[in-house]
């Protein structure tokens, strides 16, 4: 009889230990969910920017980038500064126009990036509007403009120095 009451006490026990206890269990949203467009971001730049010259990667790993503005100045990350003149701007500004450089694609990057080469990224302005071209050095079938632009503007930036 003592066992019949302790499997009873059991019993209520458990009924009463599990009395307003429930499982909730997740339901999938009933209507499908609308994808919501995410802005690409702008990038932005001082009103007297005329050039933007990035170049990083190669056996030392660099992260180099120089900002050259209308009227001459330069801002750079690194050691190398050139002084150019507003003439100096001009002259480079329109020989990129020579050579093609606004009508290039955004991108010209080799299915095979390995192995010490420098990444460039070049923006330059033409009537306010921004170009950007990234490429990768010695990529195969380099457009001649971005070759001649990427040399054009190392020119003009390391001209005094030995770079």
């Amino acid at each position: 009889m003592a066992n019949k009451w302790i499997l009873i006490g059991l019993a209520l026990f458990s009924l009463l230990g599990t009395a307003g206890c429930s499982v909730e269990t997740a339901h999938a949203p009933e209507a499908e969910l609308v994808a919501t467009a995410t802005p690409s971001p702008t990038a932005t730049f001082a009103p007297n920017t005329a050039v933007i010259f990035k170049r990083s990667g190669g056996v030392l790993g660099l992260e180099e980038s120089w900002v050259i503005f209308a009227d001459g100045p330069v801002e750079s990350n690194t050691t190398i500064e050139p002084s150019l003149s507003a003439e100096d701007v001009n002259y480079l500004l329109d020989n990129l126009d020579s050579v093609g450089f606004f009508d290039l694609g955004g991108s010209y990057l080799p299915e095979d990036t390995c192995c010490d080469r420098f990444f460039y990224e070049i923006t330059a302005v033409q009537d306010t509007t921004f170009h950007t071209v990234t490429t990768l050095e010695a990529t195969p079938d380099m457009p001649e403009a971005l070759q001649q632009a990427i040399k054009l503007i190392e020119t003009a930036l390391f001209a005094e120095s030995e770079q």
